[in-house]
């Protein structure tokens, strides 16, 4: 901690009085706090995510946190074999989707956001580009389901986690077949190329948590760790699954949500089509299932379970929902 506070000092200068960890952030004590954003992806993913930053703040996005420069006028600092860069700490605390005024409220952030990150320019980094990639990734994700069935079946002595995993496997696997089926009917690839001129790009994390609020009700948003070259669908679908999982599943909040964001970005009939189809992809299933099947995560056997027990439990509730989310479509929903 001393090696970090001494360069802290030295590249931004600033007279550190005491430090916190948050998570993967630092809260640095001075004459005001500062906040240091730590990141271990490769410099050349890091710098794409300064970019997405910087490009953001020189469209006049007022959402994201300005990041202060080193004595030496760089974005970033290097620490070991990681980069982190500065920014300012802002007293806040979380929005909750659950509340539909500070609901809106990301929503707007979201939508602006995507406006603002029209233009982007930027080299080609690997990983980072989603246009026109939705119906590979999904085909990926099922072949790796049935993986994960393969490795339970084989298994002579099942856990706990692999029975109930497998008694729900089938039915979600059908889902995801029924999903790519219909992107590749749609006009997917000519809506995705029409966005892909406009050159934006997808925060890729909207959870509640990465929207801060301070005291004045300005909302700020955080992490762009994972933030991709995709259409804004994709982060608009995100956010809706995000306010409606696990218990929330109505229809007036989705068309709320439609609603909100269409006044900043309009939505035609096929792109909540393609909404539909992105929330039809059992996204949180292959997830669980990945976390301890391949990542495996250094996490107790319980909390694997509590983690699928929440996705099962919520699954027919879920199921109701897209049926009547694609019922509604006939009529249009924005």
């Amino acid at each position: 901690m001393r090696e970090l506070i001494s360069l802290i000092e030295n590249k931004y200068n600033i007279k550190v009085l005491n430090i916190e960890k948050h998570k993967n952030v630092y809260k640095i004590y001075s004459d005001k706090n500062y906040c240091l954003k730590v990141s271990r992806y490769q410099r050349e993913e890091f710098e794409f995510i300064l970019a997405c930053i910087n490009h953001l703040l020189k469209k006049g996005f007022k959402n994201v946190l300005p990041i202060i420069k080193t004595c030496d006028g760089e974005d970033f600092i290097e620490l070991n074999d990681s980069f982190a860069f500065l920014t300012d700490w802002v007293e806040s605390r979380h929005l909750d989707f659950k509340n539909p005024v500070e609901l809106k409220m990301a929503v707007e952030t979201l939508a602006n956001l995507h406006l603002a990150s029209r233009n982007f320019q930027y080299k080609k980094v690997k990983g980072r580009n989603l246009y026109g990639k939705w119906i590979d990734k999904f085909e990926k994700r099922l072949n790796q389901l049935l993986i994960f069935k393969s490795i339970i079946v084989s298994k002579d002595e099942k856990t706990e986690f692999d029975k109930v995993y497998l008694k729900h496997i089938d039915i979600h696997y059908k889902q995801g077949l029924d999903s790519i089926k219909k992107l590749k009917q749609s006009r997917y690839f000519e809506i995705v190329e029409k966005h892909k001129r406009l050159n934006e790009f997808c925060h890729h994390d909207s959870a509640n948590h990465n929207f801060l609020v301070d005291d004045l009700l300005n909302v700020y948003l955080i992490d762009f760790d994972y933030c991709v070259l995709d259409s804004h669908l994709h982060d608009l679908a995100s956010i809706i699954i995000r306010s409606l999982r696990y218990g929330n599943w109505s229809i007036d909040t989705l068309k709320y949500i439609l609603s909100i964001y269409s006044r900043i970005i309009p939505i035609e009939d096929q792109e909540v089509y393609l909404i539909y189809c992105f929330m039809e992809f059992p996204q949180d299933f292959w997830q669980v299932g990945l976390q301890y099947y391949v990542e495996n995560q250094p996490w107790e056997e319980d909390v694997f379970l509590k983690r699928l027990f929440r996705v099962t439990e919520d699954h027919k509730e879920r199921f109701n929902f897209l049926d009547e989310f694609y019922k509604e479509l006939g009529v249009g929903l924005c």
